[in-house]
């Protein structure tokens, strides 16, 4: 067992739950960094958020190891999440490579977004000891129409589908589970189901931990999603409203 899966599974066993926020750069990072945040996230999500883009498909590893290598500076207690952005996984031995880069920059743990082609992919790094969270749902990635903004795992079929590969990921080996705009009732069930934690974003409540884009939880987005809050508002400072936030995670009962 990798110590970041003995680090994540202590939230389990404590029934504490995990805040998870995003940052991309140092100078947020020395905030977070101050703050009682468990998780920090370089999201590919800076695709939108730093370099103005539509969407997430145009990110590419150097982007993501130039803001892991920025935010890194300022790296504590929190563990460091990163993710694989596309085309970075497109096949085991590229993946294990871009990994080890992410890796080698003070990374603790790298996020992939699953897809059952990808199983050969979780399946060496898990032989190769790279920690790995895996994103089921809604697949930012490998969205490419309207449509497929929207809530996963209501009808039967997917449903079935969800759930089954979030135990074929933790018999794999992977350290976490997050799921993005899944079905509320379908993420109470992952989480009480599994042994690994299981965080979310858009996906109610019942999960072990909540994730949110650090520019949302402050105000500046400029298209929020309706899960959002702003939590800058009534609050004295930027870190103000991100302890506010992992305050508000901390006490969610699931």
């Amino acid at each position: 067992m990798n110590n970041i899966k003995k680090k994540l599974n202590k939230y389990i066993e404590r029934k504490d739950q995990i805040s998870c926020i995003t940052c991309y750069d140092a100078s947020f990072c020395k905030i977070l960094s101050e703050s009682n945040v468990d998780i920090v996230l370089v999201g590919d999500s800076l695709g939108m958020i730093i370099k103005g883009e539509e969407n997430t498909h145009n990110v590419t590893i150097d982007e993501i190891l130039y803001h892991t290598n920025c935010v890194s500076k300022h790296k504590k207690d929190f563990i460091l999440m990163v993710d694989m952005p596309i085309n970075s996984y497109s096949n085991p031995e590229i993946a294990v490579l871009n990994a080890k880069k992410i890796l080698d920059i003070n990374a603790d743990i790298i996020k992939i977004e699953y897809k059952d082609e990808h199983k050969n992919v979780v399946e060496n790094f898990i032989s190769k000891n790279i920690p790995v969270c895996a994103h089921l749902g809604y697949l930012p990635q490998f969205a490419h129409k309207k449509e497929d903004t929207r809530i996963y795992g209501k009808d039967e079929a997917e449903h079935n589908q969800i759930f089954t590969q979030a135990k074929t990921l933790e018999n794999l080996g992977v350290d976490m589970i997050l799921l993005e705009c899944v079905d509320s009732n379908l993420s109470k069930l992952i989480t009480d189901s599994l042994n690994i934690p299981v965080i979310g974003i858009g996906s109610g409540e019942n999960c072990n931990g909540q994730v949110q884009v650090l520019y949302d939880i402050i105000g500046i987005s400029n298209n929020p999603p309706g899960f959002s809050k702003d939590y800058l508002k009534g609050s004295k400072s930027v870190a103000e409203a991100i302890n506010k936030f992992c305050n508000y995670v901390k006490e969610i009962k699931y």
